[in-house]
């Protein structure tokens, strides 16, 4: 039943190995090969790395003090149980400050790829979700909120007007929907446009997917580009009505239509060319669009390269874009329950650390979830669960502090399957109701007020 998690734990562990004591990824991870880490220190790179992967958000002097203590608690499963007044001495907060310095923060977002591809490679094909044989990727980028260090602020930037000025980072996922994997991240100065960023992802989309936009990615850039690839990639984009020929189709009442698209102008034009395409005004694109009636009243226009004698239908298309929720719902995790504003440090290198590392630590609770929501589905269609009034799903605010209590243990034990076992028994045990066909309206709130957790210079909760 856990075949799949502890074959990602175990390749998870083996890169983790590889990178402290390989050479040539030594040179990746370390800012000065020559001395970072060439001494026996409390912190060594494999418990440097995976305190940062616990996403410390407390003081930090109580997480390493928790830390230690769970490294000896690890240690124990391992070796003889140490004498009752054994107390393990955790480093101080100045040594992990100058520790962390050390490590690349690629390092997670490398560790974040071998889960990924762990995941891909050790699940069974008829066990990895697919729409019509094709993995959903969403796409959509966001914003974090940062404190405003002089570090910062010439790194990444912000905001400032007559009344004030704020520090943030742009960030930017690709998500599998139905999987609940981020496939990839990136963080980058707020000034960074997510089509800008978008438009260098592309090359690495899967060839076997089909990736979904909302419309801050529609223009004809970013169609050509998928169009044009060494692969064409599949896209879905919701067209913007604003745009001369999405009026125009929506004008006619037409359910659909294959147009032609040319470039809007020499700025497009210009565009491509920096991208490596020579184009002229009168390169054209085939583009299918689609009209889609809300339940309210509203069209939305897709615009995407599925055609209609491949056979996806309009209704096809329109539940493949509401997909794209999924993204949403994964970044709303990350901030509220994986509190991911509340930096461990101020300094560019610990946001970023922290940043990858929360994506891992996403990746690596989903794929830890899915054989306790398996459990529970089965539960409930065998009505061992006939008590629960609605269908029921893991607690991932539970679960989160589950994982991160455990994973030293994880990571450690030669035998991750009692572990797990044990990780799984909360699982099932704290669960949430799912009631499906709830509606929101949609709240329009300041982007500064939006977070619930925040770095503050001179305070963190114990």
């Amino acid at each position: 039943m856990f075949d799949v998690n502890v074959a990602i734990i175990g390749e998870m562990k083996a890169f983790l190995h590889m990178a402290h004591n390989r050479y040539d990824l030594q040179q990746l991870f370390c800012l000065d090969i020559c001395k970072d880490f060439s001494r026996n220190r409390k912190l060594s790179f494999p418990l440097l790395a995976m305190f940062i992967a616990r996403l410390c958000k407390r003081s930090l002097s109580l997480e390493l003090e928790r830390f230690f203590a769970d490294l000896d608690a690890a240690c124990s499963l391992t070796t003889a149980t140490p004498s009752p007044d054994h107390v393990p001495l955790p480093c101080s907060v100045s040594a992990y400050s100058q520790q962390r310095k050390k490590l690349h923060p690629c390092f997670f977002r490398l560790w974040n790829e071998v889960l990924c591809q762990s995941f891909y490679h050790y699940t069974r094909p008829e066990q990895i979700r697919r729409w019509k044989d094709l993995r959903v990727i969403a796409a959509d980028g966001s914003s974090v909120a940062l404190v405003s260090t002089e570090a910062l602020q010439t790194h990444f930037g912000g905001q400032s007007n007559q009344n004030g000025a704020f520090c943030a980072a742009r960030t930017f996922y690709y998500y599998d929907t139905l999987n609940h994997i981020i496939t990839d991240a990136l963080i980058a100065p707020y000034r960074s446009p997510e089509l800008f960023i978008a438009y260098g992802r592309i090359d690495a989309l899967p060839d076997d997917s089909v990736t979904v936009y909302d419309r801050n990615f529609c223009n004809y850039k970013m169609m050509a580009l998928h169009l044009w690839a060494e692969r064409a990639k599949r896209f879905l984009i919701r067209a913007k009505e604003s745009q001369r020929y999405v009026s125009d189709f929506i004008d006619r009442g037409s359910d659909q239509e294959v147009i032609t698209l040319l470039p809007p102008g020499p700025g497009t034009i210009k565009s491509m060319r920096q991208s490596g395409f020579i184009i002229s005004a009168t390169t054209g694109i085939s583009v299918r669009l689609v009209r889609v009636e809300l339940p309210g009243g509203g069209i939305e226009v897709l615009a995407t390269n599925l055609m209609a004698e491949d056979g996806y239908c309009v209704q096809d298309l329109k539940e493949l874009y509401f997909m794209r929720w999924g993204v949403e719902t994964s970044i709303s995790m990350q901030k509220n329950i994986l509190m991911l504003e509340s930096f461990s440090g101020q300094s560019v290198v610990s946001v970023e650390q922290d940043f990858y590392a929360t994506v891992m630590m996403s990746n690596l609770e989903m794929c830890l979830l899915k054989d306790a929501q398996q459990t529970l589905d089965e539960q409930q269609l065998d009505g061992k669960r006939k008590y629960d009034r609605y269908p029921v799903q893991v607690n991932r605010n539970k679960a989160a502090c589950r994982i991160k209590e455990r994973l030293l243990d994880l990571f450690m034990s030669k035998e991750p399957l009692d572990i797990l076992e044990q990780l799984n028994c909360h699982f099932i045990r704290d669960v949430l109701p799912v009631r499906k066909g709830r509606r929101f309206e949609r709240k329009r709130k300041n982007r500064r007020l939006n977070s619930k957790h925040k770095t503050f210079t001179n305070y963190k909760i114990a």
